[in-house]
């Protein structure tokens, strides 16, 4: 409907992929990026004029993230609650995650940095939060993989979406 299933002609060398609500993306081998689908009034598909040495990429509903080589963050789209505004002096950033409107970074030091839409707690991480490998945001939560194989999750609950099952 809105061609984010309609892969541009001569795309190659992709290396990794996200999807957003109408839009798609695709990072290529070289470090830049290529956006398709619906470009709705946030401009969801206009990757930034000069955007390279991106190692890997977000799509949230309507924003995208970008991780550059030297370990901070680009970001597009829609921005109504700062979900493509990184803090200040974020840095060190080794992965990035894009939920509906919020957005998480994971630190070299296995810290986690969320900012945007906190209505439900999404970008409220849990204090004390570290050992973190592995970020992923959902539509309003956010879940951590620790280096010890257990999984921290916070946000919207009302399916259980954050409630780890026991013994996981």
């Amino acid at each position: 409907r809105w061609g984010q299933s309609a892969i541009p002609t001569g795309l190659s060398g992709v290396i990794a992929i996200a999807a957003g609500s109408s839009h798609s993306l695709a990072l290529r081998a070289d470090g830049t990026v290529v956006a398709w689908g619906q470009n709705s009034s946030y401009g969801e598909t206009n990757v930034p004029p000069g955007l390279t040495s991106v190692t890997a990429i977000a799509a949230g509903a309507y924003h995208n993230l970008a991780l550059k080589a030297d370990g901070t963050v680009a970001g597009w789209g829609d921005n109504e609650y700062g979900q493509i505004t990184p803090p200040v002096g974020l840095t060190k950033i080794i992965a990035i995650a894009a939920g509906t409107s919020h957005s998480l970074a994971l630190k070299s030091d296995g810290t986690v940095v969320a900012w945007g839409d906190n209505f439900e707690g999404q970008s409220t991480v849990p204090l004390g939060l570290h050992g973190v490998v592995a970020i992923a945001a959902g539509g309003y939560h956010s879940v951590a993989l620790k280096s010890d194989g257990t999984v921290v999750g916070w946000g919207d609950n009302y399916y259980g979406q954050v409630t780890i099952p026991p013994g996981l």
